[in-house]
């Protein structure tokens, strides 16, 4: 008799011992379930996360007050120094110049076509490829225009960027391609992006860090940018930044259009 107890004691103490760990597993699971919902929530909607960092660039009107912008800067890279020049029309016409010591490239924008000073001297025609790396020296404006010059925007989440603490969103570029854009957590301006390397060679990402930023005319504009393609980096130190003060014959190709050549 007594071991038949002894039986059933073993018994309730092991269908207890289920039931417990049944709770425990199943509490773990609503537990795990709640937190991931949580965490999804309390990320921000790709809207909200880019009204916020155009309002730390200021305020509406004064960014609706830019119409383009001249930049200036002093740049390093793998090969050296040399100097970029660049005027942004906010339209998307680009006057771009760059100033090595053995050289210089003369390209620009019009009407949303590229174009670009061949060996020669001539002008002629460029692809939308080599049209887009042209806009990606626009660094101020692509700050400033991010909604305009990506789309398709949807958020990842919080991660590290280059030690600092983000927002992560995924996006589409004017190609296509796939991109990234990071957002401070304490200042809400956007600190950085990856790219996609239109041209073909080399690593398939480009990381472009923007270290600083200056305050012109009431707007923030990225002053200082460091970018990585592998182990190669280039830096662009702004020492230039000004508003409106382009006029059109600042965009217009060396000659006329119907005097250049197609691109083979």
């Amino acid at each position: 008799m007594n071991q038949e107890i002894g039986c059933i004691e073993r018994v309730n103490r092991g269908i207890v011992l289920l039931l417990s760990a049944h709770v425990f597993f199943s509490s773990c699971v609503v537990e795990g379930q709640t937190s991931r919902l949580q965490s999804v929530d309390a990320v921000p909607a790709p809207t909200e996360i880019l009204e916020a960092a155009e309002r730390a660039m200021g305020t509406e009107s004064a960014r609706a007050s830019v119409h383009s912008i001249f930049a200036i800067a002093a740049c390093h890279g793998p090969n050296g120094d040399y100097e970029t020049r660049t005027t942004s029309e906010r339209s998307g016409n680009l006057s771009f110049q760059q100033f090595f010591p053995d050289r210089r490239n003369i390209a620009g924008i019009l009407d949303g076509r590229g174009w670009q000073l061949g060996q020669n001297g001539r002008p002629e025609w460029i692809d939308a490829t080599e049209t887009s790396v042209l806009r990606g020296h626009e660094f101020s404006l692509i700050a400033l225009d991010l909604r305009k010059r990506f789309h398709d925007f949807k958020t990842i989440g919080r991660t590290q960027f280059e030690g600092q603490p983000a927002n992560r969103i995924a996006m589409t570029d004017e190609l296509g391609n796939p991109a990234t854009s990071y957002f401070s957590l304490t200042t809400q301006l956007p600190i950085g992006l990856t790219v996609t390397n239109a041209r073909a060679g080399g690593p398939r990402t480009i990381t472009i860090r923007f270290d600083g930023w200056r305050l012109t005319d009431g707007v923030k504009l990225v002053s200082h940018v460091t970018i990585f393609h592998g182990s190669r980096i280039w830096v662009f130190d702004f020492k230039t930044l000004k508003l409106n003060s382009a006029g059109k014959e600042a965009f217009q190709i060396p000659t006329t259009p119907t005097a250049l050549t197609e691109r083979k």
